[in-house]
């Protein structure tokens, strides 16, 4: 029984990391100057940022990913025995997972689960790395896919942007969450939504020490805990946050994710962030 795992690119897991964790990297679209790229594939996140030092213009995410979905459900379709295939949250204003739900109806011949996350960068990566470990193990279709939905209610998720006025201007956060654009917040998921938590901060340096307490009072040291690091243009505090979780939890899983282009117009450079669910 062959079963691929699908992820889409908002997932914090860079194509490094797809191939080590069998994963399948579905990209998500950005708009530059009436141009259209694909994660990862027409643009990385270094140059994603050198354009952004230059650019008269800031990019946009794009629409439906239909297309992509599509395109990877014919490539397997024969080659494995299905598919499941896992997105950002359904009620976020990306078309991700409206997109696969209707490439799957599309698809004939081979089994396929879309599931929605819940969540956004590196829990929806954990998510996603839970249903590959199933599915190399030799599970079936229905246990990859209930692998994965078993993670979902459990994981949690961290932000601290290096500016708030990126998920401001594409609203995803609501100017009413925010009092001051040069404070630093916490940024957190409810309900599939990306929301401001109430946390505010004069300094990047106390928003960075509150990832650390969020850890300390949601992840338990008694059982083993699955933690993904994602940051955009912040890899050697990436680094170091690592090493601290490494230092001070049983860590079943523990990665390092980096924002894509798509994942980056929102969470802006010098972002970093955690997700998070103990077994």
């Amino acid at each position: 029984m062959s079963i691929a795992v699908l992820v889409d690119s908002s997932s914090g897991i860079t194509p490094k990391l797809a191939d080590e964790f069998h994963v399948r990297l579905v990209p998500i679209h950005l708009m530059w100057d009436k141009k259209e790229y694909a994660d990862w594939v027409d643009i990385t996140p270094d140059e994603f940022y050198a354009r952004l030092k230059t650019s008269e213009t800031l990019p946009t995410t794009s629409g439906s990913v239909q297309g992509d979905f599509y395109s990877i459900f014919e490539e397997l379709r024969g080659k494995v025995d299905g598919i499941v295939a896992i997105t950002l949250a359904a009620n976020t204003p990306s078309a991700g997972y409206r997109s696969a739900v209707m490439a799957q109806e599309m698809v004939e011949g081979i089994p396929i689960e879309v599931i929605d996350s819940q969540s956004v960068a590196t829990p929806l990566g954990l998510v996603a790395t839970a249903a590959a470990r199933a599915a190399d193990a030799g599970a079936d279709l229905k246990e990859v896919a209930e692998a994965a939905k078993r993670v979902i209610p459990k994981t949690n998720l961290f932000l601290n942007p290096g500016s708030i006025s990126y998920f401001l201007r594409l609203g995803r956060i609501s100017e009413s969450e925010v009092d001051s654009r040069e404070e630093s917040y916490i940024i957190t998921v409810k309900e599939g939504k990306l929301t401001a938590s109430g946390d505010k901060y004069a300094t990047q340096e106390e928003g960075r020490n509150r990832l650390k307490e969020l850890m300390q009072e949601k992840a338990r040291k008694d059982t083993p805990l699955h933690a993904a690091v994602v940051h955009a243009a912040a890899r050697e505090e990436a680094e170091e946050f690592k090493k601290w979780i490494a230092s001070q939890y049983n860590c079943a899983e523990l990665w390092i994710g980096e924002a894509s282009p798509v994942l980056a117009i929102h969470m802006s450079p010098d972002t970093l962030g955690i997700g998070f669910y103990n077994e």
